[in-house]
């Protein structure tokens, strides 16, 4: 399913929980991860009065030590099983991660979003929109508010309409239900509860323990709200996207979801 997992940080909330997550993903699978932190050029300050280079140089400095530190940290909690890679570089953040998902040959990035470095924006922010929105692999989302000490993945709800890209986010919540041992539940939002049975017993299948349900409403809401209620530690979606410069959401619906889930949104794209 995963062989590799790209896990980007700069050290923040988010960031740190979306490792955790990654990590936890990593030893359940045998992926390698490879743990990215990246000096933005852009925050060095250059219009100061007097020895400029020797400034540029501490503050260059002082960059690559907070992301060494960042990805270190990380690295420090990893399981020994997995086999964990840190690397630290120069360059403006989303070509560095998009750069870095290719290289590596990434199957997933777990990363946080609105993350911050003290008071500024470093990584994440505009930085996981448009990861979500271009990404050629699954995006592992997670919010500052979703930050918790010891994730853990036992259940897992997963919103399907029986679509193309619903039935590809099915294949990857099955596949992570049986790598955890979650329980599974299915969701449709509408009148029709077919798609939802069709996915929970093609779980079964696999011996995951599997449910299906239908609710109505507002897809993102009633998403969110059975997300609580099953207290689901992951969301599962997927994304409808076209090739070109930029790749759509699920409409509003993953949008929506993504900016309101209380937990962390695994997102799917073509």
């Amino acid at each position: 399913m995963y062989d590799t997992i790209l896990i980007p940080t700069d050290g923040s909330d988010a960031a740190t929980t979306a490792a955790r997550y990654g990590l936890v993903l990593a030893e359940r699978v045998d992926a390698t991860v490879h743990v990215l932190s990246v000096v933005d050029p852009d925050r060095v300050v250059t219009d100061a009065v007097g020895d400029v280079d020797d400034l540029v140089r501490r503050q260059r400095a002082l960059l690559s030590d907070r992301a060494r530190d960042a990805v270190e940290r990380v690295e420090a909690e990893a399981p020994a099983s997995i086999d964990i890679r840190t690397h630290v570089v120069e360059d403006r953040p989303a070509r560095a991660l998009a750069t870095a998902i290719d290289d590596y040959d990434a199957d997933l990035v777990a990363m946080g979003t609105h993350g911050r470095s003290g008071v500024d924006r470093y990584l994440f922010g505009s930085l996981a929109e448009r990861t979500l929105r271009t990404a050629h692999v699954p995006v592992l989302a997670v919010r500052e508010a979703d930050v918790e000490t010891d994730p853990t993945v036992e259940t897992i709800l997963v919103a399907t309409d029986g679509s193309e890209a619903a039935t590809r986010a099915g294949d990857h919540a099955v596949a992570v239900a049986a790598a955890t041992g979650a329980r599974l539940h299915a969701l449709t939002v509408g009148d029709d509860e077919e798609p939802a049975r069709r996915l929970a017993n093609r779980a079964r299948e696999t011996g995951v323990d599997a449910s299906a349900a239908v609710r109505t409403g507002h897809p993102h809401e009633a998403i969110r709200e059975y997300a609580e209620t099953v207290d689901a530690d992951l969301v599962v979606l997927g994304t409808h996207g076209r090739s070109g410069v930029e790749r759509v959401l699920l409409g509003s619906v993953a949008e929506r979801t993504l900016r309101t889930a209380t937990r962390p949104v695994l997102v799917v794209g073509p």
